[in-house]
């Protein structure tokens, strides 16, 4: 229920351009063509990530076309499996049910899981098969049986075909080797791994000079400085806190917030900031404690793992602080929420000795503060996240376009003008003609739409019409996204 939302939110952006690509002529060939290394240049996209973006666009759009249902149900089931599959791997790795649950209830609904549900499709794919490499490596460390080994080696494959997060799944192997094993057997299996490291060298290598990305795209610029991936970091965890993702557009320098953030939020504000501080200062100060009462539980190899276990997972996306998304937290939430129950449980065991019904009172004021603030922040994702607000749109300008032009002739002409009634924002935000193109990813949309791939797509932002158009294949629309 509290996702109901994704389900009725329309393709935006990037969505109609995954389509397009992803488009075959039926064959067997180019049906696994879409498993090759394909270059920027040839394609418009990044990195290398068949199963879950070209391959899956392919089969929906085959089935369903742009019926966005079937794909927003997909989502769901992909989103309880992997809670399913935190439930399993905390379970093996701890033992313990209620610590189990905590970790899997609140991977589930924590608030990060609104850029996760909008559009990471294909990181949300990747955490399936992360998950399950992990799962299936401990059953091999407990077992010795090869079998498992194997299993967990292919499923690190379809992880690496999903998304390039996968890559630091053999060294969280690693980190599982030294968690469960003596010191003596560690050398030996770590020399097990050795598969899983060989082939991230054509994996990468592939991915860098066949695939690569736009160089001219300064989001994807690197910056290894400490003090930003420091702050980059900090953000990924007050975004697995519960934090909104589109708070970092409105801290200023100075840790000041932009007054505007209060026209978007409203009523939200006050709810989410308190719980957020009610949070912060409560697992500070139980932090403090059981570093005076348990010290010995910091060092141990499991938290030792965790705190291993966080950043690792977005080490591919940690030196990219201009592209920093919460979507990208999906592999990475198990290990934050027991990273939190540790303290929590912890805290609350140690003190029941003593102090009962303050025990009690800790968790049951932690425990809501951190429910309610994740809520509040799904519910304020609904109407505020930039992917669900476009799909909005974006079915909006494609049901205009339709009831203007039903049919358009081969070869015709779209020309989106600008709505003169389209408040102004910024320069660079432009006027509506230019945030319809951004919405319906250039002519990618609406070639889709009226299944024709010579449809040409014009926008008034982005230039005048060619001069050499003939004025009977030019159809007019005002972009109207409001």
């Amino acid at each position: 229920m509290l996702y109901y939302p994704v389900l009725t939110t329309y393709f935006t952006q990037d969505h109609f351009l995954h389509f397009k690509v992803s488009l075959t002529d039926g064959s067997l060939k180019q049906f696994l063509d879409l498993f090759g290394f394909h270059s920027f240049g040839e394609r418009g996209l990044a990195y290398y990530r068949p199963i879950f973006r070209d391959v899956l666009f392919n089969i929906l759009y085959n089935s369903f076309g742009l019926n966005h249902i079937p794909y927003r149900v997909l989502y769901f089931v992909i989103h309880f499996i992997n809670i399913y599959l935190v439930y399993i791997l905390i379970q093996k790795l701890y033992q313990n049910k209620q610590i189990s649950f905590f970790v899997s209830f609140f991977f589930g609904i924590s608030s990060a899981n609104v850029g996760i549900l909008y559009w990471g499709i294909e990181i949300l794919g990747a955490t399936i098969f992360i998950i399950s490499t992990l799962i299936l490596f401990i059953k091999f460390l407990e077992s010795h049986k090869n079998k498992f080994l194997i299993f967990s080696f292919l499923t690190f494959l379809l992880a690496l075909g999903s998304h390039e997060l996968a890559i630091v799944t053999p060294i969280l192997l690693v980190g599982l080797i030294f968690v469960y094993l003596p010191s003596k057997s560690v050398l030996i299996n770590i020399f097990r791994l050795l598969p899983f490291f060989l082939i991230l060298i054509p994996y990468v290598y592939l991915d860098i000079t066949q695939t690569g990305y736009s160089s001219k795209d300064l989001q994807y610029s690197p910056i290894f400085n400490l003090k930003t991936t420091l702050n980059t970091l900090t953000w990924y965890a007050g975004w697995s806190l519960g934090l909104p993702e589109m708070l970092v557009d409105f801290v200023l320098p100075g840790l000041k917030l932009d007054p505007n953030l209060m026209r978007y939020w409203g009523n939200y504000f006050l709810i989410i900031f308190s719980t957020f501080v009610i949070s912060l200062i409560s697992l500070g100060i139980l932090t403090i404690y059981l570093l005076f009462v348990k010290r010995y539980l910091f060092f141990t190899k499991e938290f030792l793992f965790l705190l291993f276990w966080f950043p690792l997972s977005l080490l591919p996306v940690l030196f990219f602080p201009l592209h920093k998304f919460t979507y990208y937290l999906s592999a990475s939430l198990p290990a934050f929420w027991r990273s939190i129950g540790f303290i929590i449980f912890n805290s609350y065991w140690h003190l029941k000795k003593e102090f009962p019904n303050l025990a009690l009172s800790i968790l049951i004021i932690l425990f809501l503060s951190i429910f309610l603030q994740n809520i509040t922040s799904i519910l304020l994702g609904h109407s505020t996240y930039w992917a669900a607000q476009r799909g909005k749109i974006a079915e909006k300008l494609i049901t205009h376009m339709l009831s203007e032009y039903p049919k358009l002739p081969k070869g015709s002409v779209v020309y989106f003008t600008n709505d003169p009634f389209y408040p102004y924002v910024a320069k660079d935000w432009g006027g509506s003609s230019k945030q319809a193109s951004i919405i319906l990813s250039g002519s990618n949309a609406l070639q889709l739409i009226y299944k024709d791939p010579t449809l040409k797509v014009f926008y008034e932002d982005l230039g005048v019409l060619p001069k050499n158009l003939s004025k009977d294949m030019v159809y007019t629309i005002v972009a109207k996204i409001y």
